[in-house]
C-alpha cells in the first residue's frame, strides 16, 4: 500500500523554503507537497482552493501561519486529513492589539518598507539567543519575504481574522504532532500545553535551544521528530 502523502504549509512571508530540510529528510518516506499561503483574500477560500486539488486523504503539517491554516483545513475537510503536524502553532484567536499591528505591517510593505519591518518588527523574534547561525538563517528569509510580499496583505488577514480553534482541539480525532522551540516567544510552551490537554491523540516535542523557526534553526531534531511520528502514526 503506498504511504499517505504528506502536506506542508508555510508560514507568513516564506515559501517552500522554510520546509527543505523536512522535504528532503521525509521525501525518501511519501510524497511530499508544499502549497504556498496567500493566493485567495480568505482563509477559507485559500483551503477551498486547496482541497480542490489535493489528494483524497493525506497528513497535514502546517509552521506558524501555516499550523493556523492547517487548523482550518481541518475543520472543512476533517475525513480527508489522516494526522497534523504543528509546528510553533497557536489555536488562540489574533488579540485586538495584534490585528491593529498585522494592519499598520501591511501598510508599510505596501510603501515598500518590507526590509526595516523585518529588521525592526519580525526578525527579532525568529531565533533563540543561542542561534548559531543567524546570519545564514536571516538571509534566507529576507529572500523568502521578498519572494512572498505579494502575498503578505493576504496572509496576515488569516492571521486576524481566524477563529478560536481551541473549541475545536477536542473533535480533532487523528493523531497530532506538536513542535515547539523552547525559546519560542511567539508560540510558547503555554499554547502547546493548551493544545495539548484538549487533543485526544496529542505527542508534543520541545527543541531546545530553538525559537520560533524550528524547521530552519533546528532542522535536524525538527527532522527526527516528524520522522519518528510519521513511522509510528501514520502507514
Amino acid at each position: 500500500m503506498a504511504a499517505i502523502p504528506l502536506v506542508l504549509l508555510p508560514g507568513t512571508l516564506c515559501d517552500a523554503r522554510v520546509w527543505r530540510a523536512q522535504v528532503d529528510a521525509l521525501s525518501v518516506q511519501r510524497p511530499v507537497v508544499v502549497c504556498e499561503l496567500g493566493s485567495e483574500r480568505t482563509m477559507e477560500a485559500e483551503v477551498a482552493s486547496y482541497l480542490a486539488i489535493l489528494p483524497p486523504r493525506f497528513v497535514l503539517g502546517g509552521f506558524s501561519l501555516g499550523g493556523i491554516v492547517a487548523l482550518e483545513l481541518y475543520r472543512q475537510a476533517p475525513d480527508r486529513v489522516a494526522g497534523l503536524i504543528l509546528v510553533s502553532a497557536n489555536a488562540r484567536p489574533d488579540p485586538e492589539s495584534s490585528r491593529e499591528k498585522r494592519r499598520k505591517l501591511v501598510e508599510r510593505v505596501d510603501a515598500g518598507e518590507l526590509e526595516s519591518v523585518l529588521d525592526e518588527s519580525l526578525l527579532p523574534d525568529y531565533f533563540s539567543p543561542e542561534c548559531g547561525h543567524r546570519g545564514e538563517l536571516t538571509a534566507l528569509i529576507r529572500v523568502m519575504a521578498h519572494s512572498s510580499a505579494a502575498n503578505f496583505a493576504n496572509q496576515s488577514r488569516y492571521a486576524s481574522d481566524r477563529p478560536d480553534s481551541r473549541p475545536m482541539l477536542k473533535s480533532i480525532t487523528v493523531p497530532v504532532l506538536l513542535i515547539c522551540g523552547d525559546s519560542d516567544v511567539l508560540t510558547p510552551r503555554d499554547r502547546q500545553d493548551e493544545m495539548a490537554q484538549e487533543l485526544a491523540q496529542a505527542s508534543t516535542v520541545f527543541i531546545a535551544r530553538c525559537g520560533h523557526f524550528a524547521t530552519l534553526e533546528s532542522s535536524d531534531a525538527c527532522n527526527q521528530a516528524m520522522q519518528q511520528w510519521l513511522l509510528r502514526m501514520i502507514p
